[in-house]
């Protein structure tokens, strides 16, 4: 059975941009079966109220519905570094509980915080966030995600983001790269591209 994740951002009892992560998660059952009943948020929520400024909302859902809905504060992870990690053969467009090629790749982290996956050639995702890139005057979010975030989905539709290729061979072309998903605005984890490590040469990867 196809098993999908959900990470929902509440801030302060509120649910943070409900209708994007509908609307990727109806798309998704879709693509798998085909015309079943539309999931709904509102429908499992209650007390929200009582709950920390912001919490991270995560659930499992099917075509069946939504369960093993789990709610925790969130903080922010450090990270300083990023390693560079190249798969031609990684896909992840389906936000699935099977994490197992994210988990492989993020075994060639070696000594930086994260990785960066690149694709053919071109910039994709780090194993938890979207990315943006700093050319002077636009934040530019590579066309070729892993992942079609929600918040990045959002961003774009607000104008704050431009879509466009961005090759690992470019990347001297940028100062900064923004790590960004449902829990974490546009801005709020900055790095110097210096940050960003080389891919590893010295071992030939499939």
């Amino acid at each position: 059975m196809c098993r999908f994740i959900e990470t929902v951002r509440i801030v302060e009892g509120k649910v943070c941009n409900s209708f994007y992560h509908e609307a990727r998660m109806n798309a998704t059952l879709h693509h798998f079966h085909g015309a079943v009943p539309l999931l709904r948020l509102s429908a499992h929520l209650s007390g929200l109220d009582s709950m920390p400024k912001l919490v991270k909302w995560r659930f499992i859902y099917d075509r069946h519905g939504i369960y093993e809905s789990s709610f925790a504060p969130y903080r922010i992870r450090t990270v300083r570094t990023l390693q560079t990690v190249c798969d031609d053969t990684v896909d992840y467009t389906y936000k699935s509980v099977d994490r197992t090629q994210l988990l492989r790749l993020k075994e060639r982290q070696g000594n930086a915080d994260e990785i960066l996956i690149v694709k053919d050639g071109y910039i994709t995702d780090t194993s938890y966030t979207n990315v943006a890139f700093w050319d002077g005057s636009r934040w530019i979010t590579p066309k070729t995600p892993l992942l079609r975030g929600t918040m990045r989905a959002c961003l774009l539709d607000k104008g704050l983001l431009t879509e466009q290729d961005v090759r690992l061979a470019d990347l001297h072309r940028y100062s900064s790269v923004a790590l960004f998903n449902a829990m974490i605005d546009l801005g709020q984890l900055v790095l110097p591209v210096s940050s960003i490590l080389p891919p590893d040469t010295s071992t030939k990867y499939i």
